[in-house]
């Protein structure tokens, strides 16, 4: 029988009221929920029910989680040997506020249709919040070694030996173990995400490599001796020979790259009793006075020379105000740390190496590099003026007048012109080197001012001569001679001349 129009309709109101019912309970479940500050149930971090939980207590939930996790032994599996260490001494943390953001948003992400399919999902199936860890890896490594230590063997970089010969020979590399510790992290966290009710981990470990590898060392070409330059000092002055041991011991063993520049005040540091150094004569304005450091020139005029016989480049270098001892005119190199430096560079295509010996008053300078790039090298050095010193009187009221002392001995001057050369091919090249130029010093007399008082000696008291008594004429003893006395002679009064006072006058070994 076919229904009626009215049915009809009333059958498709009735479908249209419980859809719209629907549809409004559906958008009225949406936005209830879209605006709890809960979680939904369903949610989980591993066995733990977060549903119906606020962000404070998740966090209480979880902050009690990572105490727990804290407490877990993980062991450590070597062979035969096992120690153990616990999850809080590795500094486990969880990142508590990421995933408690997680469990809240879990269910409110994506369009309505999105939430609503999410949230059935939820709560059909429920839904896991991510384990998210870390550790500390310097307190890995450290509790890992607090019991493998013995297992770690250092690497050994490759380098030079040089013998008393100066013959050269590469000492090889030796490759070290170390505990792998990134597999020991890695398993960790695996074992925490997954679940894991016993952390047990197998300990490996790897190969580390030296810095300088053998192949390293070869190739920097370092095969034999280009040149060496020696100077004596007097061992006695123990504070100038033990600053000269400071000095020298910073550029032993000392590798320089081709084409790098050296400064003798970078690699040598600052003169000062922080670094090591002593008092010690130094120059200073043409004088020898006491400072910090003295004997430090030394070290770098004897680096000066060597570098000249091995035929490198010097970018700078100064002389001393006035002659040392040590080396000859026109070779000498002076420092001052920030102020006067000595520079020079490796200029041949090879690595070059330092060796700085001291033996007992002798202090020796090698420089080794490769043998295809040594010259036979001469430096000629030659005095073209002399400055005679000028002599200087002051007068000393406390000397007696007249009288001269020398207070300092003068020194005379020199201009000093050197050459390096060079023999390359049977060719002589000659490289004019700066001049060196060393002032006089001055001689220096004090003149007495003092008056002397003048001493008179008082003429000698007269003498009482009796006359000679007349012998008698009778009763006397017949042959006797009389004899008149001798009169007394006057002493002389005793006399010295005034003689003049010199000081005695050395050259001291300078800085």
């Amino acid at each position: 029988m076919p229904k009626s129009p009215r049915f009809i309709i009333t059958v498709a109101l009735c479908v249209l009221a419980v859809v719209l019912g629907a549809t409004a309970g559906f958008w009225g479940f949406v936005y209830a929920s879209a605006a709890s500050d809960k979680v939904f149930p369903g949610v989980y971090v591993r066995d733990i029910p977060l549903g119906g939980l606020s962000r404070n207590a998740c966090i209480e939930q979880l902050r009690a989680l990572e105490e727990e996790l804290g407490c877990r032994p993980v062991e450590l599996v070597y062979q035969d040997a096992t120690w153990s260490i616990t999850l809080r001494d590795i500094g486990l943390r969880l990142d508590v506020e990421r995933m408690v953001s997680l469990a809240l948003s879990a269910g409110r992400r994506g369009s309505f249709i999105e939430q609503w399919l999410a949230r059935h999902r939820i709560s059909t199936t429920g839904y896991q919040v991510p384990l998210l860890i870390s550790i500390d890896e310097k307190r890995l490594r450290r509790q890992v070694l607090a019991f493998g230590k013995a297992l770690v063997v250092p690497p050994r970089d490759a380098g030079f030996i040089v013998h008393p010969d100066d013959r050269v020979e590469i000492v090889p590399h030796v490759e070290g173990l170390d505990i792998d510790i990134e597999h020991i992290y890695r398993e960790i966290r695996k074992g925490l995400v997954d679940g894991a009710g016993r952390l047990r981990v197998a300990v490996y470990l790897v190969p580390v490599q030296p810095r300088h590898t053998t192949e390293d060392v070869e190739a920097m070409g370092v095969n034999g001796l280009l040149a060496s330059y020696a100077t004596t000092f007097d061992p006695t002055l123990v504070n100038r020979a033990y600053n000269i041991s400071v000095a020298a011991a910073a550029l032993d063993g000392l590798l320089v790259a081709p084409g790098q520049e050296v400064s003798f005040n970078k690699i040598v540091g600052p003169r000062s009793q922080e670094a090591g150094y002593k008092d010690a004569p130094i120059i200073q304005n043409e004088n020898f006075v006491p400072g910090i450091g003295g004997g430090v020139c030394q070290v770098s005029s004897t680096l000066y020379n060597a570098v000249l016989l091995a035929n490198l480049k010097v970018t700078e270098r100064a002389n001393h105000s006035v002659p040392v001892a040590y080396v000859p005119l026109g070779r000498d190199a002076t420092v001052v740390y920030g102020a006067v430096d000595l520079k020079f560079v490796n200029t041949t295509p090879s690595y070059i190496y330092l060796k700085a010996l001291l033996r007992g008053s002798r202090i020796t300078i090698k420089i080794y590099g490769n043998t295809r790039h040594k010259h036979r090298v001469e430096i000629h050095a030659k005095t073209v003026k002399v400055f005679e010193p000028t002599k200087k009187y002051e007068q000393d009221p406390n000397l007696e007048a007249g009288r001269e002392v020398i207070k300092q001995a003068g020194q005379r001057g020199y201009r000093v012109e050197t050459e390096r050369w060079v023999w390359n091919n049977g060719i002589v090249i000659r490289e004019v080197l700066p001049a060196s130029l060393y002032k006089p010093r001055d001689e220096i007399i004090a003149v007495g001012t003092r008056a002397v008082p003048t001493t008179v000696t008082p003429p000698p008291p007269p003498v009482d001569t009796a006359p000679p008594e007349t012998p008698p004429r009778s009763g006397g003893i017949p042959g006797e001679t009389l004899v008149s006395p001798v009169p007394e002679e006057t002493p002389a009064t005793p006399t010295s001349p005034v003689q003049e006072e010199t000081s005695g006058s050395h050259t001291p070994a300078g800085p």
